[in-house]
């Protein structure tokens, strides 16, 4: 399953000391100094002529191409640290640092199923402790591109464990879970890389989406009304710090999905603010409108949406549909088959050819009921008249019509 968020870019600063066997050149320590300035041009240019003038040293290689990489030029980069990674290979024990390098300059060239490959031959459990957090982000991230989420999921879980406060690997955690359906799990990941570092809004926007995904999904109402209201706090957390339309449609969406419409509307509003031609907003409005009973200002907002947002067929039905949920609710059956028909929903079109019948059937009724009751009331003045004019019996028999009149007016008409 692949994530519906967006893919982690991962990016690793491997500070990585290189070892005392390194050749004493003028060049090699010119490279480092220009490495550790992040002058890469020079330093490349350094480390180039290392890899002339000693072939078969490991560290120049690495240094070149790790020099390369943060130029961007990832095809020198990757020849040359694929030249550390070979050389490496011919001693005794291969160093994984030379991979991991290799393996992050792949996913960044995005031949993730070589990083998958190039990390696959060190066992995650054998791995030096400082290196591992560097392999299980990398990892994970090349596994998940390569359609292998549940092994991201088994290096990360156990990386997690050993480096708990690290919030890049609970978030690429809950990337790894997100691909394979684990909603809740997925945003319990989210939600703790963004308590871990709550600079990091991307972990708060995938907590937000994570968990509406789950209230959406959820069959219990509290569950729901959990998740949504949840995801709603984050949201208003991120626009607190940062009050973009983005952030204020989250906090709108979640307040709308936790039914408390006084609140979402209060963000749709923040968000119209920032574009006030955007037809997804003035359709929230509308519903927000609707659910509190507000049918006109709902028809006017859905109106709007309708007039930005036709070029959006799925946005388009949506707003057809809650019209026509408006109409229906405002028993005008006629406007609300029609706005059901242009959203497609044929079923509920064709119920409000019933509702519409029943509509004219109670009208007719109606009608009856009135002129039975008329007919009570002026047997009522006839029985007064009666007494009136002391004639008892007359009066006696019209009262005795009056109650039978009553009671069928009592079943039929109330």
């Amino acid at each position: 399953m692949k994530s519906t968020a967006s893919r982690l870019t991962i990016g690793i600063a491997l500070i990585i000391a290189i070892g005392s066997v390194a050749p004493v050149y003028a060049e090699w320590n010119k490279g480092l100094e220009a490495y550790k300035a992040k002058d890469w041009a020079r330093a490349a240019t350094e480390f180039q002529e290392v890899t002339k003038t000693n072939p078969d040293y490991v560290g120049g290689y690495y240094m070149l191409g790790l020099c390369q990489r943060s130029q961007n030029n990832l095809s020198a980069a990757l020849g040359n640290l694929r030249k550390a990674v070979e050389l490496d290979a011919a001693g005794e024990k291969p160093d994984p640092r030379y991979s991991i390098a290799l393996a992050q300059g792949l996913n960044q060239a995005k031949q993730y199923s070589d990083a998958y490959t190039t990390l696959k031959a060190f066992d995650f459990g054998s791995l030096p402790a400082s290196y591992r957090t560097s392999y299980a982000l990398l990892f994970a991230n090349a596994a998940n591109e390569t359609n292998r989420s549940g092994e991201a999921v088994n290096v990360l879980k156990a990386q997690t464990r050993a480096d708990s406060s690290n919030a890049a690997l609970f978030q690429a955690l809950g990337v790894a879970q997100d691909d394979l359906g684990y909603d809740s799990e997925a945003y319990a990941a989210f939600k703790k890389a963004y308590e871990l570092n709550p600079k990091d809004q991307t972990s708060g926007r995938y907590a937000v989406r994570s968990a509406i995904k789950v209230a959406r999904r959820s069959s219990s109402s509290s569950e729901k009304t959990r998740y949504y209201t949840e995801a709603a706090r984050i949201a208003e957390r991120l626009a607190a710090s940062n009050p973009s339309f983005e952030h204020n449609l989250y906090a709108g969406e979640a307040w709308l999905g936790a039914q408390q419409y006084s609140k979402a509307l209060t963000w749709f509003e923040k968000a119209k603010a920032q574009q006030s031609r955007n037809a997804l907003v003035y359709y929230y409005i509308g519903q927000c409108y609707t659910s509190m009973g507000q049918m006109g200002n709902a028809l006017s907002s859905l109106q709007q949406a309708l007039n930005l947002g036709s070029g959006n067929a799925d946005l388009r039905k949506k707003i057809y549909n809650q019209m026509g949920y408006v109409h229906e609710k405002n028993k005008d059956f006629a406007k609300a088959k029609q706005s059901y028909l242009e959203a497609d929903n044929t079923r509920q079109a064709a119920a409000m050819d019933n509702k519409a019948e029943a509509q004219a059937g109670n009208v007719e009724h109606e009608q009856a009921c009135r002129d039975f009751k008329l007919k009570i009331d002026a047997l009522a003045m006839q029985a007064q008249e009666f007494e009136k004019l002391g004639d008892m019996e007359s009066a006696n028999q019209m009262r005795d019509q009056l109650a039978v009149l009553q009671r069928q007016y009592t079943e039929t008409c109330r």
